[in-house]
C-alpha cells in the first residue's frame, strides 16, 4: 500500500497529475467536509443555514461545479475536469442533512455525498460515541441520524450515500478482523438498501496504510480522510478534505476556496497550529473529549 500512497517509480502516465488533482490543492478540484447544517449546533460540527447558503453562493461565483464520486474516476486517472469541481461531503448522516442541507443544495445546483452509519440509521437514533457525548447532552435535537426513508429520498435526488463505518470507531486502533467487519458490514448494509456503496469516509478522518488496504479489500473504490495536522500525499483511498464549520465566513472561507489557502491548510505546520488551537478551545469550553471532524 505504501506504493499506492507515496511511490513515484514506475508510475503510469498521468499518475503525478492524479495525485495533485486528488490532493485538494489544485484549481481543478476542491474537497470539503460538512457535518450538521443547523442553527446554534455544536462548535466545529455545525454550520448555520444562512452561512451555508452564502458558502454555496460563493462557490457558484467562483465557477465551481458540484461533483460526486462519478467524477473521481477521471481525477484518479489524471484527467482534468472541463471546469473546476467542488466535492461537498457530509459525515455522520445528521437528520438536518435531509431537512435543511438537501433543499439548499438543490436550490444552488450542487450535489453531495453523505456518509452514514447503518446501525444508527436503522433506528434513526441519537449519536452516542464517546467523543460527542458532551454535545449530545447540549444539542440532542441536532445529534441524531437520518432514517432509511430519508436516506432513500436523498438518493432519489441524486445525492450519493457512502459509508462512515458502523460505530464510528478509530479504525487504526482496531484489530484486523474488527477492522474488516467495521468496513465490510457498513458497505453491505448500504448496498442492500440502495444497490451500491463505493466510497468511504474514515471516522475522525483517521487512516493508515493498513486501513486503506482493508478499505480496498472491502470493496471501496475511494476513501476520504480529514487531516488534523496536514497531509502531503493523496491517493484514491486517502483523499484529504478540509473541514467547514460555523467560523467559515468571509476571508476564512475565501481562503479555503483558494488553492493556495487549501495548500496551507493541509500543510503539516499549519495543521499542527490549528490542532493546538482546537485543543485549547475544547479545554476552555468543557469539551475535552470532543473531536471535530467526527
Amino acid at each position: 500500500m505504501k506504493l499506492l500512497l507515496t511511490a513515484t517509480a514506475s508510475r503510469p502516465p498521468g499518475a503525478e497529475l492524479a495525485t495533485r488533482l486528488l490532493g485538494n490543492r489544485s484549481p481543478q478540484a476542491a474537497f470539503f467536509c460538512y457535518h450538521s447544517i443547523s442553527e446554534g449546533g455544536p462548535s466545529f460540527l455545525s454550520v448555520p443555514l444562512d452561512t451555508f447558503e452564502r458558502q454555496l453562493a460563493a462557490m457558484r461565483r467562483h465557477g465551481l461545479a458540484g461533483a460526486g464520486t462519478g467524477a473521481l474516476g477521471d481525477l484518479a486517472e489524471g484527467r482534468r475536469p472541463p471546469s473546476p469541481r467542488v466535492f461537498l461531503t457530509f459525515d455522520d448522516g445528521y437528520v438536518d442533512n435531509h431537512d435543511t442541507a438537501a433543499p439548499m443544495l438543490a436550490e444552488y445546483g450542487f450535489t453531495a455525498t453523505v456518509f452514514v452509519l447503518p446501525p444508527y440509521v436503522d433506528s434513526a437514533s441519537a449519536f452516542d460515541w464517546p467523543q460527542i457525548r458532551a454535545w449530545q447532552q447540549t444539542h440532542p435535537e441536532v445529534m441524531r441520524s437520518m432514517s432509511w426513508p430519508m436516506i432513500e429520498a436523498l438518493a432519489e435526488r441524486g445525492i450519493e450515500i457512502g459509508s462512515h463505518g458502523c460505530r464510528h470507531s478509530h479504525l487504526p486502533d482496531l484489530g484486523d478482523e474488527a477492522l474488516r467487519e467495521e468496513l465490510w458490514s457498513s458497505r453491505e448494509q448500504i448496498r442492500a438498501r440502495l444497490g451500491r456503496c463505493d466510497v468511504l469516509a474514515y471516522p475522525f478522518g483517521e487512516w493508515d496504510d493498513r486501513v486503506a488496504t482493508a478499505a480496498a479489500d472491502a470493496g471501496y473504490s475511494y476513501a476520504f480522510s480529514l487531516p488534523s495536522a496536514g497531509q502531503r500525499h493523496a491517493s484514491p483511498l486517502s483523499i484529504p478534505r478540509i473541514n467547514i464549520d460555523q467560523r467559515d465566513r468571509g476571508p476564512r472561507f475565501a481562503a479555503k476556496l483558494s488553492p493556495l489557502g487549501r495548500r496551507a491548510y493541509l500543510s503539516s505546520v499549519v495543521g499542527t497550529v490549528r490542532r493546538l488551537r482546537r485543543d485549547r478551545y475544547r479545554v476552555r469550553h468543557g469539551h475535552v473529549t470532543a473531536q471535530p471532524g467526527s
